[in-house]
């Protein structure tokens, strides 16, 4: 099965100690890698919960400002509205 951008089930390569996911897209150069749910931060404690969380990198290796989330692309901004300010206002409503 080929690997695909928004499937991270099907990404086959992996980073050193972490085993994390990773995807090239070979038309783009950018690098995809997988989010650690073991770290601390907000996302981390997402992808803790289930969701698949990745980070996009371009041919530099420098972060793109994207990222992927169950299947979707988004910026941090973007992200956080949709999925980690509902967590907010579910626990408060």
């Amino acid at each position: 099965m080929a690997a695909k951008l928004k499937d991270l089930t099907s990404w086959t390569g992996r980073t050193g100690q972490d085993g994390l996911r990773s995807f090239t897209d070979q038309e783009t150069g950018t690098f995809w890698l997988e989010q650690n749910a073991s770290k601390t931060s907000k996302w981390a404690k997402f992808a803790s919960q289930g969701h698949e969380v990745a980070w996009e990198f371009g041919a530099n290796r420098r972060y793109t400002g994207r990222m992927l989330i169950d299947g979707e692309i988004y910026t941090p901004a973007e992200a956080t509205k949709r999925f980690l300010q509902t967590e907010k206002q579910k626990s408060h409503g």
